[in-house]
């Protein structure tokens, strides 16, 4: 009996999507805000690790100034320390005749003293010089090894935003990735969604010509009443035809609309294919179900969710099943008239109410709808 599903009542999906669709759309903006802000930090690490570069070449221009200026100095001192070690030579190689000479070679005393003077002064100036020159030497050596220290922080502290970009490159990376992700989630909620809309308009608009067919029904529910009376009064005066005479002629369970055909039908939730040995006809719950034709019950059971079965055993091989019931008023082995009341339609809390009719001979199903007054029913297939 599994194929005599009813039409599903729309579910609480619809804002369930609806509601995870916007969470989605606030979980993109949320991970493109935070992809501008990491563009924003790569971009100034990027401009960090720029201007460290451009300070660290122009530490090693200095570098290599002042490389250039110590080597120079030290050739100075170097020049200056030969000259000084060259006078003190020849001064030492004159002995103390080349001294007297020196100092008597003067025609007075004046320029001998004068040329002493000279002496003491050209050999403190290169002394002077030479100190001042090593002093120089010391301080640029000085500032060439904190100029390299500062060269060596630079490098260090570049290396360390090299890190961080690599960091923040890769957290960039696993957003977009992320992104990516929920952007695909969204477009597959949306196009569920699209469906489902689709889906519960078509539910609106079967519900509205129901609620039309049922005010139809209720306009005329007096005449059909005393016409079934009626009938019940000539079918108890003898014994009905068989139900092979009245093929076409049998009134159906209760009018309304057929939802489900006999034969092979699809679920439209899961989309599965299945063989349907009987009809469904949309009915609301609490509607009187009736028997098509003069019989005997011969079986009552209960399904769950799906409620009563009751087993009608027409005669000539023939017998009618008919479920979806809440309750069934007549009891077993009673003999039940053609449109005589035997239940009422149940409530499905997963379906849309309806009465399922299956109509056997020999045991073999057959379609309902070749044996049914059809003018109760409406076909939208």
């Amino acid at each position: 009996m599994a194929g005599w599903a009813l039409a599903a009542k729309p579910p609480k999906a619809l804002p369930a999507q609806g509601a995870i669709i916007q969470e989605l759309s606030a979980k993109e903006q949320k991970i493109l805000q935070e992809l501008e802000a990491l563009s924003r930090q790569i971009n100034q690490k990027r401009e960090e690790i720029e201007a460290l570069a451009e300070e660290i070449a122009k530490k090693e221009l200095i570098l290599r100034r002042l490389n250039q200026e110590v080597h120079q100095k030290e050739k100075l001192l170097e020049r200056l320390n030969f000259l000084f070690r060259e006078r003190l030579k020849r001064l030492a190689t004159l002995g103390k005749i080349g001294w007297v000479n020196l100092l008597l070679a003067p025609q007075d005393i004046a320029t001998f003293f004068r040329r002493q003077e000279y002496v003491s002064l050209i050999l403190y100036h290169d002394q002077e010089l030479a100190q001042k020159i090593k002093k120089e030497r010391e301080e640029l050596a000085t500032k060439r090894e904190y100029v390299a220290r500062e060269k060596e922080q630079l490098e260090e502290l570049k290396r360390q935003y090299e890190n961080q970009l690599v960091v923040l490159e890769n957290l960039k990376r696993e957003k977009e990735n992320l992104l990516e992700e929920v952007k695909r989630n969204k477009r597959l909620y949306a196009e569920t969604l699209k469906m489902l809309e689709q889906a519960y308009a078509a539910i609106a608009q079967m519900a509205e010509e129901l609620k039309r067919t049922r005010a139809e029904l209720e306009a005329t529910r007096e005449e059909v009443e005393k016409a079934k009376q009626e009938a019940q009064k000539k079918a108890r005066k003898g014994p009905p035809p068989p139900l092979l005479e009245v093929k076409g002629m049998l009134p159906p369970p209760v009018p309304g609309e057929v939802i489900r055909f006999f034969g092979l039908n699809e679920d439209p939730l899961k989309g599965e294919k299945f063989f349907q040995p009987g009809i469904t006809i949309a009915a609301p719950a609490g509607s009187p179900v009736r028997t098509p034709y003069a019989g005997k019950i011969v079986k009552i059971s209960y399904l769950r969710q799906k409620g009563f079965l009751v087993f009608i055993d027409h005669g000539y091989h023939f017998l009618s099943v008919i479920g979806g019931l809440s309750k069934v008023t007549k009891g077993l082995g009673a003999e039940v008239a053609t449109g005589e009341v035997i239940g009422e339609v149940g409530e499905s809390p997963y379906e849309e109410s309806g009465v399922y009719y299956e109509l056997r001979y020999r045991g073999k199903p057959q379609d309902p709808l070749a044996w049914l007054d059809t003018s109760q029913l409406k076909l939208l297939r």
